[in-house]
């Protein structure tokens, strides 16, 4: 494709006056396309260009798709107000609801308690913020309406709020995704910028692209989780974790899940405390239970695995008290999850896990994630030991057909 023909697209595209933003987001992204063949562009810059586009248009293909009117950017602003006739007809889920992406829920964080309400109390601000402005990146959070939120009381709330504005500017999550056939991990800081405005009582937050679309982008490529902001807002920073942890699996038939340890510690930010496991369990997760027992309808049990000596996993039994989940005749009221998302291979142990990844039809949904040169196309005990840790780590990306099929199907030859 040559720079003629671009330029040429260019003004066309620049004679519709923004009209048709869908059109120019995806231009943007032939555009982002056709530097890097011609290395105008790479690397970090390539990536992080992209990913803006890509969610750009994920969120405007999702308002048109809804029959929603796009509003270009340009048209928004102090001195030209949406007029009411304009606005969106309805916001996808309402502000009572924190949704988010699966793969930012697992992800692994640092956050202190009031910091992980702060990104909590955010998300139906930034749905709503984005769906009617796609470009959207400031978020304004108000000191009175965030100790409304959370029942705060004390003297130095505002000087609270300033130090999580600092102390939030520190801090990263991390998780995984595939790169060329092989797992990568990727580390990405919660906020760009944060400014305390002292006089006026609010928090100015910026956020990086990759955060805005887990808070925003809920589709099948995207499993997520919702559930009611009530519900966690008594609930003590263990509390939280483990809850979001269960509220991601309630959908399942089968109400348990298996983590393991290492993997608990590092999502408790316990990798350095309660070496002694018995330690971890009083103080982690059985207070984590008993909070959440304490202030929401789940019940949540545990029973622990062990290679030799050593606990190893930890499995969850868990339920709702209100009734029938989702995926009976009734609805439940606080809870909601992404259909067909990984109820999957989350709940076997590794034998029935090996003998899942090493079946055909495994294979032939997956065998394309692995790169030809990787080791894991070595031998059939090498691709094996690679996908099991690899859905044991990142079980949403393996939900292409019931566990069940790749467990009764004919294995794959030995190689």
């Amino acid at each position: 494709m040559n720079n003629q023909f671009l330029d040429g697209f260019r003004e066309k595209l620049d004679a519709l006056d923004d009209t048709d933003p869908l059109q120019k987001a995806n231009f943007d992204l032939l555009q982002l396309v056709s530097e890097a063949m011609v290395g105008k562009v790479s690397g970090q810059e390539y990536e992080l260009r992209m990913l803006e586009i890509k969610t750009r248009i994920a969120i405007l293909e999702r308002q048109e798709a809804r029959g929603q009117q796009i509003i270009p950017s340009s048209f928004i602003n102090e001195k030209q107000p949406i007029k009411s006739s304009e606005k969106k007809k309805s916001v996808v889920y309402g502000e009572k609801w924190f949704v988010i992406q699966n793969r930012l829920l697992n992800a692994i964080t640092d956050l202190e308690l009031n910091e992980r309400r702060l990104i909590i109390f955010l998300s139906p601000l930034v749905r709503k913020a984005v769906d009617a402005d796609p470009t959207q990146r400031i978020f304004i959070v108000r000191v009175k309406d965030f100790v409304d939120e959370y029942g705060l009381k004390g003297k130095y709330l505002y000087e609270e709020l300033e130090t999580i504005a600092d102390s939030i500017l520190e801090k990263v999550f991390f998780f995984w995704y595939d790169y060329k056939g092989n797992q990568a991990k990727k580390g990405v800081s919660w906020v760009s910028e944060c400014d305390y405005i002292e006089n006026e009582g609010l928090v100015k937050i910026k956020l990086d692209d990759t955060v805005i679309e887990m808070l925003t982008v809920f589709d099948k490529v995207n499993p997520f989780t919702k559930y009611e902001r009530k519900m966690i807002a008594n609930l003590g920073s263990y509390g939280v974790i483990l809850f979001e942890l269960m509220a991601s699996c309630m959908y399942q038939k089968h109400k348990q899940k298996t983590y393991t340890v290492e993997y608990l510690r590092a999502k408790f930010n316990c990798v350095d405390t309660y070496s002694v496991i018995s330690e971890f369990k009083r103080n982690v997760l059985d207070t984590a239970i008993k909070d959440i027992e304490a202030h929401t309808p789940y019940r949540i049990s545990y029973t622990q695995k062990k290679k030799g000596r050593v606990i190893s996993e930890i499995v969850f039994s868990f339920r709702d008290t209100r009734g029938k989940a989702l995926n009976g005749k009734g609805k439940n009221q606080g809870l909601e999850r992404a259909p067909n998302t990984a109820d999957m291979l989350t709940n076997y142990n590794d034998k029935q896990l090996a003998r899942a990844v090493h079946s055909k039809k495994f294979m032939a949904d997956y065998n394309g994630l692995v790169a030809a040169q990787n080791p894991a196309n070595q031998s059939s005990s090498a691709w094996v030991s690679h996908m099991v840790e690899w859905v044991k780590k990142d079980p949403e990306r393996f939900t292409k057909r019931p566990a069940k099929e790749y467990l009764d199907d004919e294995q794959a030859p030995r190689f």
